[in-house]
């Protein structure tokens, strides 16, 4: 049997945890958005944070998954291309001061990187989690060690938002 050790940098969640955090104190959300695998980490990030990930008597905290709206995503898809529709949501949703988290396990994925100048130009935060984020390039040891970074970033954000 093969095991495999998840290599998340410590003081990376911390920092993303951080900027969450901050924005969450200046009345900001973040926006997460991802494709496949990386669009059901994504939800599961938002839900980790609107309900609880383990404190479960705190508020929920602001954040919105920009895949879940099939009329949204199909009605620009269909008639723009779907390399936009994340950047498209930015615009309508996003204010300065916000966040954009994209998930993208190879980092190139066109939706995700369109979202990333849209929110640059309105001043919103960007954070990307890839395969670079944990220097892999095997698909499922990436998702893999996403969930977890995820997972670490509710915790801290828990504990932040508790002091």
């Amino acid at each position: 049997m093969k095991f495999f050790t998840i290599m998340i940098d410590e003081n990376e969640v911390n920092r993303i945890a951080s900027l969450i955090v901050k924005a969450f104190k200046s009345g900001n959300k973040i926006m997460v958005a991802g494709n496949g695998g990386s669009c059901a980490d994504a939800m599961h990030f938002v839900a980790e944070l609107v309900c609880t990930y383990k404190d479960h008597d705190r508020k929920g905290f602001p954040a919105l998954c920009l895949n879940v709206n099939p009329s949204v995503l199909t009605a620009w898809s269909n008639d723009y291309g779907y390399d936009g529709v994340f950047a498209r949501q930015i615009e309508a949703l996003g204010h300065k001061g916000d966040i954009f988290i994209g998930i993208s396990t190879s980092g190139n994925s066109k939706n995700i990187l369109r979202a990333k100048e849209m929110a640059r130009k309105m001043h919103i935060r960007t954070i990307l989690i890839t395969g670079k984020t944990f220097k892999l390039k095997d698909t499922p040891r990436i998702q893999e060690s996403c969930i977890c970074m995820i997972h670490e970033i509710c915790y801290k954000i828990e504990k932040m938002m508790s002091d």
